[in-house]
Formats: C-alpha cells, structure tokens, sequence
C-alpha cells in the first residue's frame, strides 16, 4: 500500500505531466498556427508572383511594342495604305498608323494570346482578322479572331465541326468584300468565309488539306482565283476551290510565293528546285537560275508593277530589277531568325524585316542597302 509521501510525490508528478502536456499542446497550436501563416504568406507571394508575371506581358516601354524581354515577334503585317503597321507577338497585336513612328497600346490587343499570323481586309482598314492561341499564361480558345473596329473588340469564329486534331496556323485576307478571308488548320485544311467568319466552307480535301505550312495567293483582279503550294508543289483553282489542278512545270517544295498588280499579272514562284516565272493564264513557265544555286530562295517581294523583286538566300538578301532575269546583293543580314520579308504597298524601296527573338523590327528605305531599327 502507498504512503502519504508516496502519493503526493505521484500527484505531484501527475501534475507536472499534465502541466508539460498542456505546453505541449500549447506549443502544437503555435506551430500550427505559424503553418498556417506561412503557407497564407505563400498562397500570397505566388499570387503576386502570378501577377506580376501577368504584368510582365506589357512592353516594359512605352512606345516600344518589344521592349518585352520575354516577347517573341511572329509576323509583321502592313494595312493597304502602307502606312498601318500590325505586329503580332508573343504578348498579343500592336498596331501603328504613321509608319511605326508611334505604337499607342499600353498592352498588346488579345493578350496574353499569341498572335501568329494577321490579315488586314484591304478594302476597309477597320477589318482585321488574326489567329491567336494561348501563350502559356491565358486559357483563351485558340482560332480566327475578327475585328470590325479596327482592333478594339474581338470576336472569336472558327469554322463548325472542326477535328479535335485541327490548330489554326495561318490567316489571309480574300480579294472579294471586306468581310473575306480565308483560313488554314492543320489537320483540317483550308476554309473560306465571306462574311466576317459568320459562315465558313472548307475549300480543300484529301492531300490538299494535309499539305504542310503550306502558301496561299489570291488574286486581286479575280477573288476565285487562287494558288497554293507547299510540299506537294503548286496547285490552281479558278472556281474559289471547287475543283483543284496542279500547276506543271513547277518542280519541288514550295517556299514562297508573290505576284505583280499589273494585269495580267506576272506571278513569282520560289522552290527548293529553283525561281520560276510566268504571266497569269499562260502555260509558258520559265525556270530561272536565281542569284544564287546552293542556296534556296525562301522569301519573295515584288512591287506592283514588278520592276522591283527582292529575295532572300539564306541570311542575304538580292534585288533584281529585270523581272528575276539577274540580281544583285544588297545585304547581308547578321541574323538567321527572320519571320517576315515585307515590302510596302505604297513605296517599291521600303522594306521592312521581323525577327523572332530577341523580337526586332527593321526597316529599310532604300531598297535593302541600308537598315535601322524600327522598334524593340
């Protein structure tokens, strides 16, 4: 049996362990307390994270659509007049109507989508349709956006019944209304539609369809007339894509594509077989050597009335005046990433040169001699 001692040593034991368990539980509760504000301290600094991240999408000067770093260039659009400008980039569209001496846009229209391909109607500067697709920032559905305020609000239209597979990879203006334009989705082919992307019909099938990256012109004088090429080589349509023929004559891949505004109209053809040449509805088709054999021409750009054409070879760019017959090397540039080869509408000697990344914009006003930066 215990003593008196004994039990008041054990109720003093007793009383000291459950003092130790009540600190204990004390201490238990602090720190899950300070859990709690840490992981709420967390929660926070990645919202902000996620924030400023979100913030980083605008150009870091304003004025300079590219000032970005992280912003990549992916096409450079010029409007009808030769003076509106589009750019579309990793963080959205810029646009500029005095010839890139002012970009107005805190922010890029659509961002943070990508715009990758952008087509201004050329009868109604107010029309525009682009594909837009996410840039790993948004959710925003990837397609055809169009706009009929000249860039102020959107409207997503994809055609109907799309396969799952299908991803918009490129626009273009048609030659018919203002609402006209035409449409690529990899692994669905091409669709047109007339009135602002209400309605679309598909105009390929097959292999047309299957065709890769593939180069699309339209014809101006006649909106059912259109070629496209790519690695099946080129191909002809005069009925707006009811029935397709291809073009013989034209060997190989097809690399680019560009026509004169004369009629009839003396249409450029780039393979990686060689530059070929022939007025419009004839089957009398020249095979030119090009200014250089080894290299392939992988852009072309002629004036309207063709007594300018410019090319590039690989970083050089070439000139002839003489329809393609003989050239001459105007530069060379100091980039291999170049996106986009742009002449203006309104000036045979303004040439304008995108580069991916680090996103730039040079233009040149005397035919390719001499270049400088038009915005970064």
């Amino acid at each position: 049996m215990a003593t008196s001692q004994q039990r008041r040593q054990g109720e003093y034991v007793s009383q000291e362990l459950a003092s130790k368990a009540g600190e204990g539980r004390q201490r238990r509760g602090l720190y899950v307390l300070l859990a709690i504000v840490l992981i709420a301290v967390i929660v926070a600094a990645s919202w902000e994270l996620l924030s400023n991240r979100r913030s980083t999408t605008d150009p870091t000067v304003p004025g300079r659509p590219l000032s970005n770093p992280e912003t990549h260039l992916h096409t450079l659009a010029i409007g009808a007049d030769g003076r509106s400008l589009y750019l579309g980039t990793h963080f959205g569209l810029f646009i500029s109507h005095d010839g890139g001496k002012s970009w107005p846009q805190t922010r890029g229209a659509l961002a943070p989508a990508m715009v990758t391909s952008i087509a201004p109607a050329p009868g109604d500067p107010n029309v525009l349709a682009v594909i837009a697709v996410p840039s790993g920032i948004g959710s925003e559905q990837p397609g055809v956006y169009i706009s009929r305020d000249g860039g102020r609000s959107w409207r997503l239209s994809n055609p109907p019944h799309l396969p799952a597979s299908a991803y918009p990879f490129s626009v273009q203006a048609g030659s018919g209304p203002a609402g006209h334009f035409y449409a690529f989705f990899v692994y669905a082919g091409w669709y047109e539609t007339t009135d602002l992307g209400a309605h679309w019909r598909p105009i390929t099938s097959g292999a047309l369809s299957a065709m890769q990256t593939p180069l699309f012109l339209t014809d101006p004088g006649h909106p059912h007339h259109l070629l496209l090429g790519g690695d099946q080589g080129l191909f002809e349509t005069t009925d707006d894509g009811n029935h397709w023929q291809r073009i013989q004559g034209i060997n190989g891949t097809v690399l680019s594509l560009t026509a004169t505004q004369t009629q009839p109209r003396l249409i450029f053809c780039a393979t990686d077989e060689g530059l070929y040449r022939w007025q419009d509805g004839s089957k009398q088709i020249t095979h030119l050597n090009g200014p250089t054999p080894n290299a392939p021409l992988t852009r072309l750009v002629s004036s309207a009335d063709g007594q300018a054409l410019y090319a590039l070879a690989g970083r050089d760019l070439w000139f002839s005046a003489d329809q393609g017959t003989s050239w001459q090397k105007r530069f060379t540039f100091s980039r291999s990433d170049l996106m986009t080869l742009q002449l203006s509408p309104a000036q045979s000697t303004l040439l304008y040169a995108a580069f991916f990344y680090p996103a730039s914009v040079l233009f040149s006003q005397d035919g390719g001699r001499s270049w400088q930066v038009l915005t970064d």
